[in-house]
């Protein structure tokens, strides 16, 4: 359908006509758009004439193409494998980016008078950080890298590339290498410190420096250890100086920094220990412990507990600040980061001060911060201490069961094969047992109870966790009682269970019977012996274990124990403690046997003076 426009109509175009220059009417003709076609064909009023010659000559043209393609389409279905293999386009070099590498070199050139010297010792350690290389050519290596960097190391070191360069020489080369690096980092260690990358290296400077060079880096940063400490990246070199390598009276001058310009004055006489410096200047205190809280508030802020030297800084405080104040700095900043210091000596005394003095609501969250480290807790050296002094303060006993005591039941098996897992266990079943614990672990446990938000009765707290725990701790003894009398430590802990759980005991007395009936040597052994004992000698379970070993293990078995003079005291114990129908009858089968006849011994001799008794 063609739709015409007429010049003249309803304006100069039409009212439908053209609206730019390019659909205008030339000389003044009349024009036909088409919808399908883009091209415009004049209306002349005449038909365009073309030759025969020329129609059969593009007729003829197109049907070759057809047919080229026709062959085409009908060879590859004969031949579908044919063809040859398209050519790969010759690959041309990138000119723009080589362009853009060139001047980049150029710039950094221009900007940087050291830029060609610097590409050498970027390559030359290159080659030398490699583990399989020969060590003569390495020394080579760190030959060449003196020559090119003697006194230019301290313009180096910001840039962390090439402090990777000079951590190579000092882990790699000899003391004369390491010499003139430490002479000219010198008086930049402080600044060095507070770099991301340059605590690094002086990390590596004292590690492989001689003790002459530690003297002079510790020198360089005396008088700034407050400031290096309160630093996020520094801190963490001030930590390494104080744990690894610092002597006890550089390590009292790098904690009296804290006390205060006052002090620091006479810091030849005082302590790194704050109750030392009270006992010199008692009129002191208040003054340090507000410089002492001002340090902490800002360790807690930003996240610095994790240092042993901050830790110590901040137990001062908890041990000798005001209860109340101490409360206010367990907020939930404090909170959150407990977990990772309870691992430390002084650590695990500040979480301790931290549940002591601290209410129930921020208890609570402390308690649900140590969910997923419980066994880990458990099994570390300071950290079941923690765990103890939880036992002792926090009143809310089902949180303490849910939150900490089922997870030590999942992980017993770990829990008991540990040294301190075994204490907790111990003090879980036994607390504050001067048997198990010696006076230093009592004392310090102590200090807790004088605290002002705990209000249960401590008795009534410690029966309700040991009636949740004892159940879930038997059933494991039971499985593993075995394995744990090979340990002399692991069957200490089974006696405590013995003496001291609030369950019923049947299942593991059967266990123990049970191994003595398939294998009677044990009863000789050192273990069982020990574990025998102590049932035997216990008034609640004597009877019912007794009449278990009569019943399971034939008498003349039992007799045969007799010739040793452990198994004569285990058979001492068993008839001397029972007035059974079981008892008697195994006593009278006892006189019919031939005891004299055994190899003499004390268990034997007292056997035989009790049975000529009745």
């Amino acid at each position: 359908m063609v739709k015409k426009t007429l010049a003249g109509k309803s304006g100069k175009y039409g009212k439908k006509g053209p609206t730019d220059k390019q659909n205008k009417p030339k000389s003044g003709k009349i024009i036909k758009k088409a919808k399908s076609a883009k091209r415009v064909i004049p209306q002349s009023g005449k038909k365009s004439l073309v030759s025969k010659e020329v129609l059969e000559a593009l007729k003829e043209n197109r049907l070759e193409k057809q047919t080229k393609r026709q062959e085409k389409l009908d060879d590859k279905k004969k031949n579908p494998t044919k063809g040859k293999k398209r050519k790969m386009p010759e690959s041309k070099e990138p000119k723009e980016p080589l362009k853009k590498k060139a001047l980049k070199k150029v710039r950094k050139a221009n900007e940087d008078n050291e830029y060609e010297n610097l590409t050498k010792i970027k390559a030359l350690w290159e080659k030398g950080r490699v583990n399989d290389i020969e060590v003569s050519k390495r020394e080579e290596i760190v030959g060449q890298l003196k020559e090119l960097m003697e006194g230019k190391v301290a313009s180096l070191m910001f840039k962390h590339d090439l402090a990777r360069v000079v951590q190579l020489l000092l882990r790699l080369g000899k003391a004369e290498d390491s010499n003139f690096i430490v002479k000219e980092l010198l008086p930049h260690v402080s600044e060095l410190s507070k770099a991301k990358y340059g605590k690094f290296t002086v990390n590596c400077m004292l590690k492989n420096s001689s003790k002459e060079q530690r003297k002079l880096i510790f020198k360089s940063l005396l008088g700034q250890f407050k400031k290096l400490t309160l630093h996020t990246e520094a801190v963490t070199v001030v930590d390494t100086i104080y744990n690894d390598y610092a002597t006890s009276k550089e390590r009292t001058e790098m904690i009296t920094e804290f006390y205060g310009k006052e002090l620091y004055l006479y810091k030849d006489l005082l302590s790194e220990h704050f109750s030392k410096v009270i006992e010199l200047y008692p009129g002191k205190k208040d003054k340090v412990l507000e410089e002492l809280l001002s340090h902490t508030q800002v360790f807690i802020e930003k996240g610095l507990t994790g240092h042993i030297i901050v830790q110590h800084i901040m137990l001062q405080y908890f041990l000798h600040g005001a209860e109340d104040t101490i409360q206010e700095l367990v907020t939930e900043k404090l909170i959150e980061q407990i977990v990772n210091f309870v691992h430390t000596k002084e650590g695990s005394k500040i979480a301790m001060r931290c549940l002591w003095y601290s209410k129930a609501k921020e208890r609570k969250l402390i308690i649900r911060t140590f969910k997923g480290h419980i066994k880990d807790m458990s099994i570390n050296e300071n950290g079941y201490l923690v765990l103890c002094a939880l036992f002792d303060c926090v009143d809310d006993t089902v949180l303490v069961k849910k939150a900490v005591l089922s997870e030590i039941m999942e992980n017993l098996d770990t829990i008991s094969m540990s040294q301190y897992g075994r204490l907790l266990l111990n003090y879980i079943l036994a607390p504050r047992s001067t048997k198990l614990f010696p006076p230093s672990i009592v004392d310090c446990l102590k200090v807790g109870d004088t605290n002002k938000v705990s209000k249960k009765d401590p008795q009534t707290r410690r029966q309700e966790l040991l009636s949740y725990a004892c159940p879930g701790i038997i059933d494991n003894f039971k499985d593993n009682v075995e394995s744990m009398l090979l340990d002399n430590t692991r069957t200490l802990l089974l006696t405590t269970a013995v003496n001291h759980a609030s369950c019923d005991l049947s299942s593991l007395f059967n266990a123990i019977v049970d191994l003595l009936v398939n294998d009677s040597s044990l009863v000789d052994s050192t273990t069982m012996h020990i574990l025998m004992r102590a049932i035997q000698q216990n008034k609640d379970h004597q009877t019912v274990f007794n009449e278990m070993v009569l019943s399971k293990i034939p008498a003349d078995t039992i007799v045969n124990w007799v010739k040793t003079n452990r198994g004569a005291f285990s058979v001492l114990r068993l008839v001397e403690n029972g007035s059974s129908d079981k008892v008697k009858a195994f006593v009278s089968e006892l006189k019919k046997s031939d005891v004299n006849s055994f190899d003499q011994s004390t268990g034997r001799d007292k056997l035989i003076e009790f049975l000529n008794k009745i």
